[in-house]
């Protein structure tokens, strides 16, 4: 659903197609166990679309568990510590070491 065309986000026909069908997608995983993996999202973009989000669905689904990489930024709010597994190491080492 984020699509990016040089430093803007498109919001076209295509776009709000994608947006209901992700909205349709969390209303079918309410209530159930979700792993969200979040990589290298910042403050620096736009937090809103992505970051914000993934730890609100964590607050407010008590079987959700968020797994952030973030070398930067890592620290999930106060709300969800106990809920989420933080990486602040490079991203490629992470996925390089889960490979092995």
């Amino acid at each position: 659903m984020n699509l990016r065309k040089d430093e803007n986000f498109v919001q076209d026909e295509h776009w709000y197609e994608m947006s209901q069908r992700y909205d349709e997608f969390l209303n079918k995983i309410q209530n159930k166990n979700v792993v969200l993996l979040e990589i290298g999202v910042g403050f620096n973009n736009t937090p809103g679309i992505i970051r914000f989000p993934f730890e609100q669905m964590t607050a407010n689904n008590l079987r959700t568990t968020l797994i952030r990489i973030n070398k930067d930024y890592p620290s999930p709010m106060l709300e969800i510590e106990n809920k989420t597994i933080s990486f602040d190491e490079d991203t490629n080492k992470i996925i390089e070491d889960l490979k092995e």
